[in-house]
């Protein structure tokens, strides 16, 4: 046999079972992806027991489908070979292959559109998830800017939205600070006249008032505020370095008064509750605000609970930051 018969033997052989040999492989390799998890790090670190730093591992094993496809592929490689090897006639043979190379195809096509689509799911929670920060964010600032022109917070998002549109918001000159304390009668009755009840601490326009006083109060001493009165719009929400923060969260949304109401991306009301504490016999107010997630019923188990303060408490800490 000279050489270019032996060549021509070659390629005929090569020609005939390249494909089944293409599928074994191709099933062998979904095969390995099906049962053998992928390790990835993770973001965060830990000691080992001799010290060393090492990262944080998470086994990911991929969807059934790989197995299904792996089975598929090696089923018709087989297949392949008993025909090529004459054990299954031809007609048969051909037959299952083609079944086996569409179910494979269809499981694979399966598998990845549920890939994609749990990847787009997520990419809507993770939307949604800085869009809420963001809104709760507004919120707890408009009720903290209220709070400092009032003395006490809002239950009433429309009495809420009007202040935001329309309220003033002092910017002061800060020097010394407010008493820990309630103002007396004495002092109540030089800055508004009436009988009013004391419940709550003194706030910087009693103080200020106080200290600017003939005669003020010995803890006043030194206290300082030069004040102006900007819109409440301006002054927190048209804040050059809270829109550069707020450009930084990746926020979705720009701000409305409007809107604040709403849960971002539904028409579902925030849960907007105000009450008041006792701390050393004096009045706190305080305030809870509360908004779901709207994608909790697909979430399921996982599903998220996004709180500002507490009724109990004065506090205005965020859940998401415990």
């Amino acid at each position: 046999m000279d050489f270019f018969n032996t060549l021509d033997k070659v390629k005929y052989y090569i020609g005939r079972f390249m494909w089944p040999v293409l599928f074994l492989i191709v099933g062998l390799f979904l095969l390995k992806m099906a049962v053998v998890p992928e390790v990835q790090e993770l973001n965060s670190s830990k000691l080992s027991e001799s010290g060393e730093v090492v990262k944080d591992t998470v086994e990911l094993t991929q969807n059934s489908g790989f197995l299904y496809a792996s089975l598929f592929f090696l089923a018709a490689a087989v297949v392949w070979f008993l025909y090529l090897f004459d054990i299954a006639k031809s007609f048969v043979g051909y037959l299952i292959m083609a079944a086996m190379v569409v179910c494979s195809a269809v499981v694979i096509y399966m598998d990845y559109t549920n890939i994609q689509e749990t990847v787009e799911f997520n990419a809507a929670v993770e939307i949604r998830d800085i869009d809420i920060k963001a809104r709760m964010d507004d919120i707890k600032e408009a009720e903290l800017a209220y709070k400092e022109f009032h003395g006490h917070y809002t239950n009433s998002f429309d009495v809420l939205i009007d202040f935001v549109k329309n309220g003033k918001k002092m910017k002061i000159y800060k020097r010394g600070s407010i008493p820990e304390r309630k103002i007396t009668p004495e002092e109540r009755d030089f800055i508004y006249g009436d009988n009013r009840p004391i419940d709550n601490l003194m706030t910087e326009v009693e103080a200020t008032l106080l200290a600017n006083s003939e005669n003020p109060p010995a803890d006043l001493e030194g206290f300082k505020r030069d004040t102006n009165y900007v819109k409440v719009l301006d002054a927190v929400f048209r804040d050059s370095t809270r829109i550069d923060n707020r450009a930084k969260t990746g926020a979705s949304l720009q701000f409305h008064p409007d809107s604040l109401r709403f849960v971002p991306h539904t028409k579902n009301l925030v849960t907007l509750d105000t009450a008041s504490t006792i701390v050393n016999e004096v009045v706190i107010p305080t305030i809870y605000i509360e908004m779901l997630h709207p994608l909790n019923k697909q979430l399921g188990e996982d599903s998220i609970v996004y709180s500002i303060g507490d009724l109990n408490s004065n506090t205005t800490r965020e859940s998401w930051k415990d």
